[in-house]
């Protein structure tokens, strides 16, 4: 056990930069490629169905590999595991830029996504092991889940900029100097890893299992949309990826390292922030995916001013995030966690009173507003209560957890929403109403199914979540008076330890919610019928 000083604060918020850049160029990364897809296509002769895989090449490597990524780096540290995981991001991002087939491209964005999966954990291991428990982490990842409105955003507008006025190849070309400039700071700001505690081999053969488990899973997914979600395919596929989990328990019930500990599945508060999560992506990445569909389609406005017209999502995203980091802090989980989800599901059927003649700034600027605030409240405290109760050598695979939920959650919400948009909006078809009207309808019926969910989130929030319980102190010290921080505290009853360490996690496998999300809308959108661009 050591006990290294807590480091100044100017190094501190250099460490917090240098992470939040690398998270930045991924998210940047994924919304820069959605707007240049139909230039890709066109170019590297992609079918409408094969150009779905420039998305999905990087969704099946990213979420599939999130709990070996996790274990890699609590193995070999947190900066080794970013230093390298970067160098193989911008190795990836140059040969898609370089792609001259279709198939050298869906190669590429695979790699990118391999890399991804260990680069987002190695960064948000560093800030864990910069920020200790209490407010001061707690403001930390407050900067790190504001990066989702503002890297999304961001990549809209670059990527329609890039596309359009020099080649959609620079959407790929631009993480090299962000890359280059990183990893010239990892060295001269990040500390070294210390490999005292180093683990030994992971259960390779639960890694196995939960790996395929989680690529079958995550393909079956987003492959129906043209499957349907009850065709035998697609019933035999969940089958065998149910059938890879009951083996993967077995082997990690038997194994001596398992790759998921069993004191992390017993920590009840960590579990639940988990299912939120799941929820949550759920509901937020099918908003953007039809929101995306309506602005363009039925509104008629191009790429460029779609991307505009999310930026007051990304600007209460972020003020709700940092003001949830530093004035609730001290409060019982619950409340940020129900009222945020709640005012998300306000924004949400507020969206399902749209109409083609609706106003951006009267109807869509408010409800955006609602949403993101609501999203940016309850996404800091279930960062928070997911990584705050883990030991100090399993902060990557609990972190990984909530990736994976957050993974897919987004691709199921989006799967199962654009059934319930396409059911309505052919059945309005068929009573001849226009093609803006009935596709509108369509939206309707997905967001407030999208409310509905949030809702059930905030209840669950309320009943499962729980208040934390006080860490045991070691030595003489007595418990410290007053409110327990969010995400602080362990309970004694589901994790119990005779002494805990002061060090901070070794690593963390843990993305934002916008990680998946332009990869899932692109996925999803080949299902919504484009056959109306009527200027509102």
């Amino acid at each position: 056990m050591s006990s290294a000083a807590p480091r100044p604060a100017s190094s501190a918020t250099l460490i917090l930069l240098v992470a939040c850049v690398a998270q930045f160029m991924l998210i940047l990364d994924d919304t820069i490629v959605n707007v240049a897809l139909p230039t890709i296509g066109d170019e590297l002769a992609f079918s409408e169905r094969s150009l779905s895989w420039v998305v999905n090449a990087y969704l099946l490597t990213f979420g599939g590999f999130l709990l070996v990524g996790g274990r890699i780096a609590d193995r070999i540290g947190a900066r080794r595991m970013f230093a390298i995981a970067m160098v193989a991001f911008a190795a990836a991002s140059a040969l898609c830029a370089a792609a001259w087939s279709a198939e050298s491209l869906v190669i590429g964005r695979g790699l990118q996504g391999l890399a991804g999966a260990t680069l987002s954990p190695a960064a948000l291991a560093i800030i864990l092991s910069t920020f200790r428990e209490g407010p001061g982490r707690t403001r930390a990842l407050s900067v790190w889940a504001s990066l989702i409105g503002i890297g999304a955003a961001t990549g809209l507008l670059l990527g329609g900029a890039l596309t359009e006025l020099l080649d959609w190849r620079w959407v790929f070309l631009i993480n090299l100097p962000i890359a280059g400039v990183t990893l010239l700071l990892v060295p001269r700001v990040v500390p070294a890893d210390d490999q005292r505690d180093a683990r030994a081999r992971p259960n390779l053969t639960g890694a196995l299992l939960g790996t395929g488990g989680l690529l079958l899973l995550v393909y079956t997914v987003v492959e129906t949309h043209t499957q349907g979600w009850t065709s035998t395919r697609t019933l035999l596929s969940f089958a065998v990826v149910l059938g890879l989990a009951v083996a993967f328990l077995v082997a990690e019930r038997r194994s001596a390292e398992p790759l998921v500990p069993q004191s992390l599945l017993r920590r009840r508060r960590a579990m639940t922030a988990n299912l939120l999560v799941l929820i949550g992506a759920a509901g937020l990445l099918a908003m953007f995916f039809f929101q995306t569909l309506f602005i363009q389609r039925v509104l008629g406005w191009s790429p460029l001013e779609t991307g505009a017209a999310f930026l007051p999502f990304s600007v209460s995203m972020g003020i709700a995030a940092g003001l949830t980091g530093r004035f609730l802090a001290g409060t019982d989980a619950r409340i940020p966690t129900a009222v945020g989800l709640a005012l998300a599901a306000a924004g949400l059927y507020s969206m399902s009173l749209l109409t083609p003649n609706s106003s951006y700034v009267g109807h869509l600027v408010p409800a955006f507003a609602l949403t993101a605030a609501g999203i940016g409240m309850a996404l800091v405290v279930l960062m928070a209560v997911a990584t705050g109760d883990a030991d100090e050598r399993d902060g990557g695979v609990a972190s990984a957890l909530l990736t994976t939920g957050q993974q897919i959650g987004g691709a199921i919400g989006i799967a199962a929403m654009v059934t319930v948009a396409s059911n309505r909006t052919a059945a309005a078809l068929t009573e001849a109403r226009p093609a803006a009207l009935a596709m509108t309808d369509g939206f309707s019926a997905a967001f407030q199914a999208q409310a509905g969910m949030m809702l059930a989130g905030a209840v669950i929030g309320i009943l499962l979540l729980g208040p934390a319980r006080r860490r045991a102190r070691t030595g003489d010290q007595s418990p410290a008076e007053g409110p327990v921080p969010l995400g602080g505290g362990t309970d004694a009853a589901e994790a119990a330890s005779p002494s805990q360490s002061t060090d901070p996690p070794r690593a963390a496998d843990l993305t934002t919610l916008s990680d998946s999300s332009a990869h899932l809308i692109r996925v999803a959108e080949m299902s919504i019928p484009s056959n109306s661009k009527t200027k509102s």
